[in-house]
Order: structure tokens, then C-alpha cells, then sequence
């Protein structure tokens, strides 16, 4: 970068707008997208010797304000000022009259000094203004249970940074990046351990110093006793461990908002959409089974449901048997192990077609592997319609292949792409339209602005988010423009935090008390960081009262997960959450120690799609920014369903 100046330019919309103008390449505009893009626009190409690039600044406090310059002056030493031309000397006035004692002044035919040429302003912090303080006004009762805010606090009420666990540092976010075709998945390629029905849990000894299990799970509160087997606690007089239900089901709902209606066609799934539409006129033909894959956020599951819903008008739901990968192999799991296969065999022999979203977080075990192979192996006998989504491609599933006996790419096989930037913004409107979200035209553009950045794989998940926030503070009559509301949920993951690191080997938690209808939830961490899970459960439970979150929770269980293991781990953490009959869990992401480290995106993707399967509403948090208030605002949107 060789220069760079940032010059105010308010409008009535925004007076803090600011203009950051460049003298540089594609790498600065990479490095400055990476660093605070939740604050640019597009960079504009500008005509011109001394700038060649402009982004726009939205909303610029001081805070903000400093950092910028603090990190511009590292890219480029110092500012440069436009250059400026001095004015021609000035012709000498013509000699006039004067009283002698002027004219014997040696300075008389001086001309006077010119006027210094005040600096270029630049965004610079007041130092006489005191740092922006939250506020914190009513303060928060004591933790008795979780408190119900009467309203929703403005923008700044987001907790201050709370200090980071040693050694970690607040990455930048990762760009978004397509998964390579070849890659091996994380977690379809490794056995499962044999799945048990739902029991309640026993509390664990007193901690010891000794070593960890792999997947040892501690109650928040330990009871005093030993807790009872269902039949004899039932017996007692006792409640029974509350078992999600959907933890076991088979079969998933068909959704009235994926529909061929709903769906935008374009060139990035022209040739997918002209498969769906030939499996509706003549399903079990050429396109068996249909097999649509790509990165997350490209309309596989879409394409799926759309294509179910069109051929249930025929054939009628029942006759449908609509899944998703985890589903399918837990549902068996579990039948195989109470011998209730006898029901599922039924249902696959009175279906006409099956669907089978994320086939790639299928869990084959030694106990449900030939259980599988001949469900699928049905339907193919019959010529039944088979329809498969994945976020791998075929040949990255050879073992999984094997396992099911029949060839993915043997019917047909689409490659589903990211559409292009321009597409991006018709289908964030149509999003925002089926979640509520109620955003305007130019919110519209300012959201797929930043998706572009953020990475438009999440698109919905984003979407959500803000429709829900919108809501909660328009029922507590606050404002909510679209910018005000990603200063909450995700420009403090953009900026990070400077907050100097502390440990949190010695951190405690009292659960608050829970009213009756509390949501049971769990806090998972990687193993031997159990005051790491101490401390995200403070932060979520005071995130939640200082931002007026009124859902109350029963803090069931705190559990750990193997960060070492790099295959399988998703499913550990399912099954302890599954075990626990909990139905909101809050994971905490592997750290840099991790083989998961480098694929941690990839990682929480598949165990927020093993867990919402369940009917486990997923909260997750990086590692490296557990320190961050803003993923506890998002872990509460997330949960609010």
C-alpha cells in the first residue's frame, strides 16, 4: 500500500460515513476486506495518480476509528496528504506612495508569509473523550434464575470484551472458500460407537486430577444420588429424563417454503433443476439416483424438498420417505438396538421414493452398515426413485459407497455452484421474504454485500439471525436498521478483541434456578477445558439477561469431545446431547492444537447439521474467539425457534 486517507462523508442516513480512499493492489484490498469488512462497501476503482481505490465506511465510532488508524499505519507509515502546488509568485504591486519611515524598512518589498495549508483531516479519536462504556442500566439481579429484561438494550448494550483465555489471539474471520472436491470428509469415514436409546445420565465422581475420557460428560448439578432406571424412577413417583423425540424419528416434514415455487433457476443450477423436474415426470428412469452436491448454501436441500413436494401431489406424503443422512443412520441404530426394525422396514416397503439430504453425514457402524445397504437396495429392486444431496462430490465417498453397495454417479450427478455476485442479491431477497426478515431494497444490497465477504455460504443462517433480533426489538419498540443490527451480531467477530488474555482453568458456574418448561441445555467444550465450559456459561447466561432474552434454560449437561480424533467427533458430540434429552446445545470449537483446527468451519457446519436433524437447535462458538459477546447474542437468535 503506498498511501492511503480517510476523508468524512456523511450523509443523512449515516454521519459517521466516511470514505477510505488507496493508492495500492489486490492484496491491500484483500487485507482490508479481511481486516474491517464489516464496516466497507465494494471497493470502487477510482480514476486518478494519487488514489486508485475507495471504500466506503459505515457508521465510524471512535473505537473503530482508532483501530483503523492504527492498523492503516502499519500497512503505509503515514498518510500521505495530497500533493500540493504552490500558486505562482504573486507580481510585486506597483510602487505606491508611503511614509518614509516604511519605505526605509528593510522589509518593505517583502512579500507577506503565506498561510500554512492545513493537513488533510483524518479519523483520529478524541483524547480528551472518555472510552464509550456500556450501559448497564437497570444492572442485572442476582443469578436466582434467568432474568427477563423489559426491554431490549440499544446496540451498545452488548457485553464489553471479556478477557481471553491465554494464548489465543482473535483471528480474522476465514474467507470463504468452496470445499475441494477431493477432499476427504471429516465425518463419514470413521465407525460410530453402537448407539443406545436415550437413557437418563448418573452424575459423575468428583473431579479428579487424573485424566479426562474421551467423552466424559458432567452434569451441571450433580444430584446426591445415583438417578434411577426409567422403569424404576418412573416407579418411584420420580419425572422421567425428558428424551427429545425427534432424536429417533425417521422421517422429516416436508417444508412448504422449498418448493419448485420458491425456487430461482439460473445458470449456476439450470442443469440440476432440469433433473428434479425429469425425476417428477418420470421418477426411477435414467436420473436414479439423483445425486446433487456442492458447498453449503448452493440449493441442494432446496432442489431436494421441491422435488418431494412435487411428487407428493401425485402420490400422496406418506408415501414419501424424506430423511437426511444422520437421521436415517441413528433411526436404525436405534431400532436395531430395541428391535423395532420391523416399523422402518414397513415404511420402506409401502415408499415410493426416497430422500436422503446429506448422505455424507451418514454414520456407518458394523451393527447398521447391512441394515442401510438394504433399505437403499429396495428401492433400487423396485425402480423407486432415490434422490441423495452431499456436500462432497461422489468419488469422495468411495468407502461409504462400498458400505451402502451401489454406485452414487451410477443415475446422474450435479455439481451445484455458488451463483455469481449479482445473482446473490435476488436470493438474499427471496430468503429475507420467507424468514420475515422484512428488509428493504437497500438493505437488501447492503446485506449481499457483506455475505460477499463473510462468505455466502451462510446466507441463511445469517438471515435468520437478523429477522429474529429484528423482531425481538421491534416488540420492544427499538429501532432496527439492517446496520444497526450487524454491529450486534457480527462486526465485534469481524474487529475481535484486544482484551489481554487470562485463564479460565479456575473458572466456576452456578446454574441459575429454571421455572418448569425451561429448554434443557447443553454446554460442550473440547476435552480437558472443563473451566472453559465454566466460562461460556457465564458469558451465555449474562449476554442473554444484559440483551433482554427472556427464554429460560435449564443448564442439563457440560460435556467434552475429543478435539484430537479427526473422524466421528460430530456424532460423539449427537450422542451425548441425545443421551441428555437436551434440545439446545452451545459448542465450543476446537483449538489451535487440534488436527480440527484447520478444518473448524467444516467441522461445526456438520455438527450444526447432525444436531438441528434432532431437533438440537446448535449455538457454536470458535475457540480462538470464546472471549467474543457477540456468539452468545448469536447462540441465543439461534436458539430463539
Amino acid at each position: 500500500m503506498d498511501r492511503w486517507e480517510i476523508r468524512p462523508s456523511p450523509n443523512a442516513e449515516d454521519p459517521q460515513r466516511h470514505l477510505l480512499l488507496l493508492k495500492g493492489g489486490v492484496a491491500d484490498v484483500a487485507a482490508v476486506l479481511k481486516k474491517f469488512g464489516a464496516l466497507c462497501g465494494r471497493p470502487t476503482p477510482l480514476d486518478g495518480d494519487e488514489y486508485n481505490l475507495s471504500f466506503v465506511l459505515h457508521k465510524v465510532t471512535p473505537e473503530v476509528s482508532e483501530k483503523l488508524n492504527d492498523w492503516l499505519g502499519k500497512m503505509a507509515p503515514k498518510p500521505a496528504p495530497a500533493p500540493v502546488t504552490p500558486p505562482p509568485p504573486t507580481p510585486a504591486p506597483a510602487p505606491t506612495p508611503a511614509p518614509q519611515a516604511v519605505i526605509d524598512s528593510p522589509k518593505a518589498n517583502q512579500l507577506p508569509p503565506m498561510p500554512a495549508i492545513p493537513p488533510i483531516p483524518t479519523l483520529a479519536p478524541a483524547s480528551s473523550a472518555a472510552p464509550l462504556q456500556p450501559s448497564l442500566e437497570p444492572p442485572p439481579p442476582p443469578l436466582s434464575g434467568i432474568p427477563s429484561a423489559s426491554v431490549l438494550k440499544p446496540p451498545t448494550d452488548i457485553l464489553p470484551p471479556i478477557p481471553m483465555p491465554p494464548g489465543m489471539t482473535p483471528p480474522p474471520p476465514p474467507p470463504p472458500a468452496a470445499m475441494p472436491p477431493a477432499k476427504e470428509p471429516l465425518i463419514s469415514l470413521g465407525p460410530e460407537a453402537a448407539f443406545t436409546p436415550p437413557a437418563p445420565m448418573s452424575p459423575p465422581p468428583a473431579p479428579a486430577p487424573a485424566a479426562v475420557p474421551p467423552t466424559e460428560v458432567r452434569m451441571a448439578t450433580p444430584a446426591p444420588a445415583p438417578t434411577p432406571a426409567p422403569a424404576a424412577a418412573e416407579a418411584a413417583g420420580a419425572a422421567p429424563v425428558a428424551v427429545n423425540p425427534a432424536s429417533t424419528a425417521l422421517t422429516d416434514e416436508l417444508r412448504p417454503d422449498w418448493t419448485f415455487e420458491t425456487l430461482l433457476v439460473g445458470a449456476y443450477n439450470r442443469f440440476a433443476h432440469a433433473a428434479a423436474m425429469s425425476v417428477v415426470t418420470s421418477p426411477g428412469s435414467m436420473y436414479n439416483p439423483l445425486f446433487l452436491y456442492g458447498v453449503p448454501g448452493t440449493g441442494k436441500s432446496h432442489l431436494l424438498y421441491g422435488i418431494a413436494s412435487n411428487m407428493s401431489k401425485g402420490l400422496g406424503t406418506s408415501s414419501l420417505l424424506v430423511t437426511s443422512g444422520a437421521r436415517l443412520s441413528r433411526a436404525v441404530s436405534a431400532a436395531a438396538a430395541s428391535g423395532t426394525m420391523a416399523a422402518i422396514d414397513k415404511k420402506v416397503a409401502d415408499s415410493k421414493a426416497i430422500f436422503v439430504d446429506d448422505i455424507h453425514l451418514l454414520a456407518i457402524t458394523d451393527q447398521n452398515k447391512d441394515l442401510l445397504a438394504k433399505i437403499f437396495k429396495s428401492f433400487f429392486d423396485r425402480s423407486q426413485q432415490v434422490v441423495i444431496t452431499s456436500m462432497y462430490p461422489p468419488k469422495a465417498l468411495g468407502t461409504l459407497e462400498e458400505a451402502l453397495k451401489f454406485t452414487f454417479s451410477k443415475g446422474w450427478s450435479v455439481d451445484l455452484k455458488i451463483p455469481s455476485p449479482n445473482v446473490q442479491r435476488d436470493l438474499v431477497a427471496a430468503v429475507a421474504d420467507r424468514v420475515g426478515a422484512q428488509l428493504s431494497g437497500d438493505e437488501i444490497g447492503q446485506l449481499a454485500d457483506k455475505l460477499i465477504l463473510w462468505g455466502y455460504p451462510d446466507m441463511s443462517l445469517w438471515t435468520r439471525r437478523i429477522a429474529t433480533l429484528r423482531k425481538i426489538r421491534a416488540a420492544a419498540n427499538q429501532p432496527s436498521p439492517l446496520m444497526d443490527l450487524l454491529r450486534i451480531i457480527y462486526e465485534p467477530i469481524t474487529i475481535g478483541s484486544e482484551a489481554p488474555p487470562v485463564s479460565t482453568a479456575a473458572a466456576t458456574f452456578s446454574p441459575p434456578g429454571a421455572p418448569a418448561g425451561a429448554e434443557p441445555l447443553a454446554i460442550v467444550v473440547p476435552k480437558g477445558q472443563q473451566g472453559l465450559g465454566e466460562y461460556a456459561a457465564t458469558l451465555f447466561l449474562e449476554t442473554g439477561t444484559k440483551n433482554g432474552f427472556t427464554r429460560p434454560y435449564r443448564y442439563a449437561m457440560m460435556g467434552t469431545y475429543d478435539a484430537m480424533q479427526q473422524v466421528g467427533v460430530p456424532f460423539q458430540i449427537a450422542d451425548m446431547c441425545h443421551r441428555a434429552g437436551v434440545t439446545r446445545a452451545l459448542v465450543v470449537g476446537p483449538g489451535a492444537d487440534s488436527p480440527l483446527a484447520a478444518r473448524a468451519n467444516e467441522f461445526g457446519h456438520a455438527v450444526r447439521r447432525i444436531l438441528d436433524s434432532s431437533g438440537v437447535a446448535t449455538g457454536w462458538v470458535p475457540h480462538a474467539q470464546v472471549h467474543i459477546a457477540a456468539h452468545y447474542v448469536n447462540a441465543h437468535l439461534d436458539f430463539d425457534r
